[in-house]
This record gives structure tokens, C-alpha cells and sequence, in this order.
């Protein structure tokens, strides 16, 4: 009999006898922890026909249960008629998927792994993307799962929104479809869309990028002037004046402060306005009241209504939303002192 014809009926002997092919399995399992063959398995719950196969294999006596050393497997099979063909060689011809060492698994997925990014590099080397993507290279940045740093399919569109985050203010959807062609490619229940918040996150300093608040999700996006939920996200002000970039008055924060009308003004609005000042000036240090609470506001601006006087005020409604940080940072560029009545929260 051939060399050739010998190693196939070596893996038909195996095959047809599963509790064989059952040790083979586990013993592929040790290679793989150990990077060589070795070790000792157990079989559990053997059947009869299965005891005595095994028991006629390794020539003693086995229950229903056996443990097993592979130097005893390996006496055994050079004890039958197929002791020329090395046993690793049978067992790889059974297994062969199995014959990957966790070590040498690792080393591929790194190498598949460097080879993508260093790509992704070579097209994002600048800025918060080539930051970002030289995190992941140095292991300072986790995604998911360790097949997620070889799709490129989710990488890539993340590294290139970092590449283009918009100078001017841009809403959600129409920054996702300039990135990725689809309005919704970054929205915050997909998979991409969480990892670009999660990168926005790593690169704001988040020591722990995987569980943000909402309120912290629409705050990373209007750092990088993208604005999400701009209608509902609002702050409630009074006594206010507002101007464009280019020095335009916004005519109707000026009426409502005249009329003695307070204003709900969403986030897409506050945007709009580079320069503040109080109803009754055109430029110039101001002074601005900040409360937290509407029946507090509400009483406040009762009785600024009842005297016929405008002062600015604001409310903030409990924890800040996008809205409120937004108006304050333009508040306070504009030279207004800010003071505030309230508790604060971490």
C-alpha cells in the first residue's frame, strides 16, 4: 500500500469511529493553547459501543468516562497498522481549520490589522482622523469586538468624517449623506454611527468612550459643529439681542424683549447668533441672570413685566441641554457677566 493510500485509510479509520474522531477534536483544542501536541483531554458519557472502541484502541479497560494523555494516544496509534503516518498529520487532515494556534491567530489578526489602518492612514494622515487611526494602530483605543478592526466597511467611513467635520454649523443628516452618501449613515443606533461618537469621544478626552449620555453625545457633535435634535433642544431667554456673523441684527429677539415676551429658542436658532447684548444696549458688558428653574424664571419675569423692566434672563431647566452651553458661550464671548441661581450638577 502506498504512502498516500495509507494516510486515507489512516482518516477512514478515524471517521468511522466517533469516538476517535471526538479525542481528535479535543486534542486539536490543547494544540491550539499549547502550540504543539500535548496535554490531556476527558470524554464524558461514552456509550457502550464507544467504550469499546476506545478500550480496543489504547488496549485497557475504559467507562464511561475516560482521561486521556496524548503521549497515550500516541502510543496507541503507533501500535496499530497505521504507525507510519504521524498522527498530527491525521489529525490535521480531520481538522485542518483547528490547526491554528490562539498565538499564530493573534499574530494574523495583528498583521490584518496594521495593514488596514496603516491603508486608512495613507488616505486620513492629518488631523482628528490620522489621530484617531494612530490610536487604534498603538492599541491606546478598543472597538467592540476584534473582527471590527478588520472592516473596513466601518473604519473607513468614521476615519473619513473625522477628515471632514464641518467648519460651519451642519446638521446631522446632511453631514452623514456629504460623508457617506446616506442621510442616515451616522446615525446614532447604527454601528457607524456610534463609533464616530465614540472617536469624537477619545479625542475630547472621555476616559470611557463606550457609555455616553445623550446629553454628552449632542454636546461631542456641536463641538465639532454638527447639530442633532435642533428643534427640541432649546433654552428659554428674555431681554436679549442677538447679530449675525456678518452684523445683521436677528429683528426678533429685539421685538420679543419689547413686547416683554420671554422666547423658547431651539439650538438651529442660538447658531445663528455670533454677537448678544441686553435689550437695552447695542454693545458693551452686560449683566445676564441665569435660573434653573421655570416657576422660578416664570416669577422673576412676572414681576420684571409688572415694572416695565427688560433684563436679560435666562433659564436653563434643569440639567443643560446643547441649546443653553451654546447660548452661554456666546453670552460670555459677548462680554456678559453671567449669574446664576441654582444647584449645580457633575
Amino acid at each position: 500500500m502506498s504512502d498516500r493510500q495509507l494516510r486515507t485509510e489512516a482518516v477512514r479509520y478515524f471517521r468511522e469511529r466517533p469516538v476517535l474522531m471526538a479525542a481528535a477534536k479535543r486534542f486539536c483544542q490543547k494544540y491550539r493553547s499549547l502550540g504543539h501536541w500535548g496535554g490531556r483531554i476527558c470524554l464524558r458519557n461514552l456509550g457502550t459501543e464507544d467504550q469499546q472502541v476506545l478500550s480496543a484502541f489504547l488496549r485497557r479497560a475504559t467507562v464511561d468516562s475516560a482521561t486521556l494523555a496524548y503521549a497515550e494516544f500516541l502510543a496507541a496509534w503507533g501500535k496499530t497498522r497505521f504507525a507510519e503516518v504521524p498522527l498530527g498529520e491525521v489529525i490535521g487532515a480531520l481538522y485542518p481549520e483547528r490547526l491554528t494556534t490562539r498565538q499564530q491567530e493573534a499574530q494574523g489578526q495583528e498583521q490584518r490589522r496594521q495593514h488596514l489602518l496603516l491603508h486608512l492612514l495613507q488616505l486620513y494622515p492629518d488631523g482628528p482622523a490620522g489621530q484617531w487611526l494612530e490610536a487604534l494602530m498603538m492599541h491606546h483605543v478598543r472597538l467592540g469586538s476584534p473582527a471590527d478592526y478588520e472592516r473596513r466597511e466601518l473604519l473607513e467611513p468614521v476615519a473619513r468624517a473625522l477628515s471632514m467635520l464641518p467648519q460651519a454649523y451642519e446638521r446631522l443628516p446632511f453631514f452623514a449623506n456629504r460623508v457617506c452618501g446616506n442621510p442616515h449613515g451616522l446615525d446614532m443606533e447604527s454601528e457607524t454611527g456610534r463609533l464616530f461618537l465614540r472617536a469624537l469621544a477619545y479625542l475630547a478626552g472621555y476616559a470611557d468612550t463606550g457609555s455616553l449620555s445623550m446629553a454628552v453625545k449632542n454636546e461631542l457633535l456641536y463641538d465639532q459643529h454638527i447639530l442633532r435634535e435642533d428643534i427640541l433642544n432649546f433654552a428659554t431667554a428674555y431681554g436679549l439681542r442677538a447679530w449675525t456673523m456678518g452684523g445683521e441684527e436677528i429683528l426678533y429677539w429685539r421685538e420679543a424683549a419689547i413686547d416683554g415676551a420671554p422666547l423658547n429658542v431651539p439650538l438651529r436658532e442660538i447658531v445663528r447668533g455670533e454677537r448678544f447684548a441686553s435689550c437695552r444696549e447695542n454693545a458693551g458688558a452686560f449683566r445676564v441672570f441665569i435660573v434653573e428653574n421655570a416657576g422660578v424664571f416664570s416669577t422673576l419675569l412676572d414681576n420684571l413685566q409688572a415694572d416695565e423692566l427688560c433684563v436679560p434672563l435666562l433659564c436653563l431647566h434643569g440639567q443643560l441641554k446643547t441649546a443653553s452651553w451654546a447660548l452661554l458661550d456666546r453670552l460670555a464671548a459677548s462680554g456678559a457677566s453671567l449669574f446664576y441661581s441654582g444647584r449645580f450638577r457633575s
